[in-house]
């Protein structure tokens, strides 16, 4: 399905969200504070949209971050030194090349495919890892939150951007009816593909609320997890740490 939608995916996030998913990504990079050293690892990272996110930076959080570190030069603070991205889909991947040569970031970014469950990725080797989009996609998702917690070194922070439901009534019915009858129409009539569209609100249906996904977060060994609302919380920014 992934790679049947894969040549007009881009194109169908910016229409479907009104664009809106840009700011998204851009809000999951910037929780991770990146001081332009680390080495962040992106999860089901698709056309590699999150991987050039962490590449390009938005700037500091804060003003001990505008501050180069000793003993060295680094990348601007706000970006990952380096990026490895890996998704199950090969004609994603195939996509997310292809921007990340245009980009002319190859150097600095990877693609993998490999599967959420059971990472190509040696434990201890990132600083960071973020999933946009994908974590409701894994059979389970209690597996693949271990592994991130696997593979991060201590004191590692973790970002993970997902679909949810509002919870004000009248936005609430809004996006509901937007999100069963308009988008899975526009989606069928753009990609061709009849079922990935409807499968999209199915999969957010039964995916774990919010305070649910913090327990599985929790359960995997990490710490001050926690579910930001985003846009009414059409979207939820999970965010959280592993000790150390």
């Amino acid at each position: 399905m992934f790679d049947a939608i894969a040549p007009r995916y881009d194109l169908l996030n910016h229409l479907l969200s009104a664009g809106i998913d840009r700011r998204w990504r851009t809000a999951a990079i910037t929780s991770l504070r990146l001081t332009g050293r680390e080495t962040l690892l992106d999860v089901c990272c698709g056309t590699a949209d999150v991987a050039l996110e962490a590449r390009r930076g938005r700037g500091p959080l804060s003003g001990d971050a505008k501050r180069p570190p000793r003993g060295g030069s680094s990348d601007p603070a706000g970006t990952a030194a380096n990026v490895i991205g890996v998704d199950f889909s090969g004609a994603m991947l195939g996509l997310g090349l292809h921007k990340v040569m245009t980009a002319r970031e190859q150097d600095r970014i990877a693609l993998i495919r490999g599967d959420a469950t059971m990472l190509p990725i040696s434990s201890r080797s990132v600083d960071a890892v973020t999933i946009a989009f994908g974590i409701r996609n894994v059979q389970r998702p209690e597996i693949a939150c271990g592994e991130l917690a696997r593979v991060l070194r201590p004191g590692g922070r973790l970002a993970i951007l997902e679909f949810g439901v509002p919870r004000l009534p009248g936005i609430k019915a809004l996006y509901l009816w937007y999100f069963t009858y308009v988008l899975p129409r526009i989606g069928r009539l753009i990609s061709g593909h009849g079922a990935a569209y409807s499968y999209l609100p199915a999969s957010v249906g039964t995916f774990a609320p919010p305070a649910e996904f913090v327990g599985t977060l929790n359960g995997a060994g990490f710490v001050d997890a926690r579910a930001d609302p985003l846009t009414f919380g059409i979207v939820y920014l999970y965010t959280a740490r592993l000790p150390g």
